[in-house]
């Protein structure tokens, strides 16, 4: 079976755990062409070793030409009508009744018919017998287009709240062979909210770390335990839903009971201007910085000259930063809201604090700081939870058992 993958504005830096999927299904044998919507922007854009190949492999839905959009527009529905024209019309019929958020509801989906041709030509054309699509927004609208156009099945994963996706999932959802959630308790969310499912359209696939390529150094603990001043690293967009500004509060407060600290803030994003100028204001600049986004193998790099990784996150879905913490050995504080507490157990091999809470935060860290043996006792136990439960390949496999009825044969 031939799949294709469809991933809005790949590769975006956050997109680094999707391509881990693709490798691993490629490695077990299996023939995948990436879709995408558009090319991202340049702030978003992934700065990873993987991106340029993975660009170059990327057929664009919505080219950054003009002309050449126009007339891919053009052949793409002279297609559609001479080919599959009863396909065409029930596209165009989903594109005006679906109960999308957005109103009026053909402002946003009757758009979306052109792209559903070019994408319908494209995969006809590569021999695509099974669409997999990484969001449940616009692009899972197109991959329903998709099937009324071609009658090429589609999934879908879900690997945020039921909110951020602008309506419609029980359509999104009911249409699809199969949607794989990345958590637990989103999983109890979709089966509660969505009772017409079948058993088998939802599958439980946790995302994971590579844990061959995010390894500590073998001398990773004691030169984190050598060192004088302790070092904390946070990895992330520089949103408010990330709570960075908690864990700069917390650092104050550390400073001012006399620990010597200091904090390095990995991401881009539109609060970066907001946490400088807090930075600023509470005379911290030259204890906290900031290095904007880094590529993958410059985090793991960072990751091992570290002593604690903390995201604050108000409610993370699940957190794949949080397990590439843990398999470098690095002691790692989550807060126990969404996803978190299904990879982090807390005082096994984590500490979980509760969101908002910068007070809880300082105790957190206070701990690490005061007692390097269960920082470093926490670092080997979390490694062990993301080798056992969230290596990347496991997620993988339950794509590929779901897709092909058997498990993969591994090379």
């Amino acid at each position: 079976m031939r799949i294709g993958y469809l991933i809005p504005e790949f590769p975006g830096q956050t997109h680094v755990w999707i391509w881990r999927e693709i490798c691993h299904m490629r490695e077990w044998g299996t023939a995948i062409d990436i879709f995408s919507t558009k090319q991202p922007s340049p702030d978003i854009t992934a700065r990873h070793d993987f991106a340029t190949h993975a660009q170059a492999q990327t057929y664009y839905l919505w080219k950054q030409d003009i002309f050449q959009q126009i007339l891919d527009i053009f052949i793409a529905l002279c297609w559609t009508i001479l080919t599959r024209p009863y396909g065409l019309l029930k596209t165009i019929l989903l594109a005006l009744t679906i109960d999308v958020d957005a109103r009026p509801r053909w402002r946003s989906t009757l758009p979306l018919v052109p792209i559903a041709c070019i994408l319908a030509r494209q995969a006809v054309a590569l021999g695509i017998e099974h669409m997999h699509c990484h969001s449940c927004a616009n692009s899972a609208i197109l991959a329903m287009m998709l099937k009324r156009l071609t009658r090429i099945s589609y999934s879908l994963t879900l690997n945020a709240n039921l909110e951020w996706w602008g309506g419609a999932l029980a359509a999104k959802f009911g249409d699809a062979e199969f949607t794989v959630v990345i958590t637990r308790w989103l999983e109890t969310q979709v089966r509660n909210r969505y009772p017409h499912l079948r058993s088998d359209q939802v599958v439980l696939g946790r995302i994971g770390v590579d844990t061959t390529k995010w390894t500590p150094q073998s001398s990773h603990v004691k030169n984190q335990t050598n060192n004088q001043t302790f070092q904390i690293i946070t990895v992330g967009r520089l949103h408010a839903s990330k709570g960075h500004d908690t864990l700069i509060r917390s650092v104050k407060h550390l400073i001012d009971a006399g620990k010597s600290v200091k904090l390095k803030i990995i991401g881009a994003g539109p609060e970066a201007d907001n946490l400088k100028a807090m930075t600023g204001q509470l005379q911290m600049s030259d204890l906290i910085h900031f290095t904007g986004s880094l590529s993958e193998n410059q985090i793991i790099e960072e990751m091992r000259h570290t002593d604690a990784f903390v995201l604050a996150s108000h409610a993370e879905p699940l957190g794949v930063v949080y397990m590439e913490a843990m398999a470098m050995e690095v002691a790692t504080i989550g807060t126990n809201a969404g996803g978190v507490p299904e990879i982090i157990t807390d005082t096994q091999d984590g500490l979980l604090i509760p969101p908002r809470d910068d007070i809880a935060l300082e105790r957190a860290l206070t701990q690490l700081i005061e007692n390097p043996s269960l920082k470093n006792q926490l670092g080997q136990a979390g490694r062990q939870t993301i080798v056992q439960r969230f290596d990347s390949r496991i997620g993988a496999a339950t794509l590929y058992q779901r897709l092909f009825g058997h498990s993969p044969i591994l090379i």
